[in-house]
Formats: structure tokens, sequence, C-alpha cells
């Protein structure tokens, strides 16, 4: 089942997190967070910033979220996609429900103007479902994240709702 985070699914959340930033380039984040941490992040989603998750049997398997693109004010129609799923979740499907779901649920609002997606150049799977369901491929920063002892290119990807 998909619905609207709530405060209760943070450490759910944290957990799914704290797995992908041990692991992987799909965030640049170093440390792990703690729930107080991604507590104050969850706190700093606005009315256009909403938060999903997919739940099964009461836990948390994954997790979509449209975060600010930006501080200044100018930026308060664009959005940025995240999507992390719990290891046991991955290859389901249920990341193609996620991104369904909250590209539906950005169209149906009318304060989201564009979502922006910031993607490891080698992480193809990503690449693939963002082009998928319509993202545009917009742009590259070559080498600016740094994790794992090497440098990573990201790629930018657009889609206008």
């Amino acid at each position: 089942m998909i619905r609207h985070a709530t405060r209760d699914d943070i450490p759910m959340m944290t957990d799914i997190y704290n797995y992908v930033v041990e692991r992987n380039s799909a965030t640049y984040d170093i440390e792990t967070k703690t729930v107080e941490q991604r507590t104050k992040w969850f706190g700093s989603h606005k009315e256009n910033n909403p938060i999903l998750v997919y739940e099964i049997d009461n836990k948390v398997m994954g997790y979509a979220g449209l975060s600010p693109f930006g501080s200044d004010d100018g930026y308060v129609y664009s959005v940025k996609l995240c999507i992390y799923l719990h290891p046991e979740a991955r290859g389901e499907g249920i990341g193609t429900e996620l991104m369904e779901e909250i590209i539906s649920l950005a169209r149906s609002m009318n304060n989201i103007h564009t979502i922006v997606s910031e993607i490891t150049a080698t992480n193809l799977a990503s690449i693939a479902i963002h082009e998928s369901f319509g993202f545009n491929y917009v742009g590259m920063l070559k080498e600016v994240g740094y994790k794992f002892d090497e440098f990573h290119d990201m790629l930018f990807y657009q889609l206008m709702v």
C-alpha cells in the first residue's frame, strides 16, 4: 500500500536511507543519519514536498519524496525527486509504483511545475526508470560527487508536470 508518510515512519525511512548511505552512491551523504536528523529533514518538506511510503505488513519497504529544489524563493515550483528502497524490496516493482504515484501526485498539484532528479552516471537502473517515465536528460556535471574513494559524475533529468 502506498500512502503519505507520517512521523511514525521516520525510523524505518532512516534505516532504509542509512543502508544506502553505507553501500552506494545514490546519495552523497557519507555518514549515516540519526532519527533526529531525519526528523528535521522530514519537517523541511513543505506543502509541495510530499513524501510517500510503500508499506507491506506495517513495514516501510520504500519511500519517494519531493524535496525543495533550492532554498531561494524563486525555486518554490521546482522539486527534487528521491526514491529509496529497503534491500528486500529491490527488483519487486516497488520503485516503479512509487515513481508512478509521486509523479501522479505532483501532476495533481498546482504548486509544482517541474521535477528534477540528480543521478550518479553509473546508476543505470535509475536512469532507465526515469527515462521510462518521460524524464529528459538535461545535463551532466563531471566528478562533482566523491564517495568510496572516487569521484562520480552527476546526471540531471527533468520532467515538466
